[in-house]
């Protein structure tokens, strides 16, 4: 097949680069020895195209400044796509920098969800949130072809809109982070993007706060990258805060020192008030580590509740501490939860396993010309 794919983020953009640029990263790599595939991502400073482990790379869009950056790549990647020949057309769909060019081709389009904003845009955004609200609902009423990453979603779409061909395929790990041994070198790790309202991570840091003095010693580290604006609040919130000494912000952590920091941790915290998958919490559990999740679509299928790790509340910074100080006496459950975790991502999350059922979609749009019939999952 010839596949033409598009996604406003790239690994390498300073601007966001979170773990679903990973993911099809990852699966377009392994795809690109069976097929021609060539990915159009959003411009951004020192964004070069090049051929790269058998990807022909290109960017769309004027790097100026990231509102800028999302507008041109939108408008630039939606006229693209109208025009470009390929047997599949995949658009990484973001409500921020929307390609809409399912819109006018149906067949051949696919579309990846990586989650659902709903109401969250109005949350963050007040009144200016109808902007990507719109967007959202656009994809969800005129695409045909969709790939979910949770099944909760999936489940949603199946039974709000009619004739859909939805797939469920999940998110993979590095397979280097593998390891069953326990390590503990007292802190308690966030592995992801600098978001602070989708990923809860002021939530977070009230919750460390409510319990540190009961458990000396123990440190919270935050890594990950963001927009300067959310990495500008988290290094104040930090330094203002009356136990900075027991947190540290790691930005931009290289994969070594990510796999390091996994299996070091003496569990994994990710508080999100809304998310698609979340590849840190199976990363977490590939790593031995129990991880405290919140009660939402997406963490409520990649954290498996009292068996790989703890499901609590959304927004709530009580019941998150709480689960934090169970999880820091009890290292019998800890470590039980750790090692569910490690068996079933060993089971269940290989990135060839997904590559495979992503490229059986993709083969399914093709042979059925966008047929309703949902393949199987």
């Amino acid at each position: 097949m010839k596949i033409a794919y598009y996604s406003y983020d790239h690994v390498a953009n300073p601007y966001c680069g979170g773990g679903g640029a990973y993911r099809d990263l990852t699966i377009n790599t392994l795809l690109a020895s069976r097929h021609t595939i060539h990915c159009y991502y959003g411009r951004f400073r020192g964004a070069r195209s090049a051929v790269d482990r058998g990807l022909r790379i290109s960017f769309l869009g004027s790097s100026f400044n990231y509102p800028i950056s999302r507008i041109t790549y939108a408008l630039c990647a939606t006229l693209h796509s109208l025009l470009v020949k390929a047997d599949v057309i995949v658009i990484c769909y973001s409500i921020f920098s929307p390609v809409l060019v399912f819109v006018f081709r149906k067949k051949n389009v696919v579309l990846e969800l990586f989650h659902l904003a709903r109401n969250e845009p109005f949350r963050k955004y007040s009144v200016l949130g109808i902007i990507p609200y719109i967007f959202e609902q656009c994809a969800l009423l005129f695409g045909r072809n969709i790939i979910c990453i949770n099944r909760g979603m999936a489940d949603y779409i199946s039974r709000k809109y009619k004739n859909k061909n939805i797939a469920t395929v999940y998110t993979g790990f590095d397979s280097q982070i593998l390891s069953e041994q326990i390590v503990d070198e007292k802190y308690i790790l966030y592995m992801g993007r600098i978001d602070i309202h989708m990923k809860g991570i002021d939530v977070l840091i009230d919750s460390f706060e409510k319990i540190v003095t009961s458990f000396p010693g123990v440190r919270l580290i935050v890594a990950g990258r963001g927009s300067r604006h959310d990495t500008d609040w988290l290094r104040n919130r930090i330094r203002n805060s009356p136990v900075a000494d027991a947190m540290l912000f790691k930005e931009n952590v290289s994969d070594a020192e990510k796999i390091s920091l996994f299996h070091g941790a003496t569990f994994v915290c990710m508080p999100s008030r809304f998310e698609g998958w979340c590849i840190a919490a199976i990363e977490a559990a590939a790593s031995s580590k129990a991880t405290i999740g919140t009660r939402i679509m997406g963490l409520d299928e990649s954290i498996r509740d009292r068996e790989t790790g703890i499901l609590v509340s959304p927004d709530n910074a009580d019941e998150l501490a709480v689960a934090m100080a169970l999880l820091l006496r009890d290292t019998a459950l800890r470590n039980r939860l750790g090692s569910n975790g490690y068996r079933r991502a060993l089971r269940q999350f290989t990135w060839d396993s997904i590559s495979r059922q992503q490229e059986m979609y993709y083969f399914s749009c093709v042979n059925n010309a966008g047929s309703t019939d949902t393949p199987a999952e």
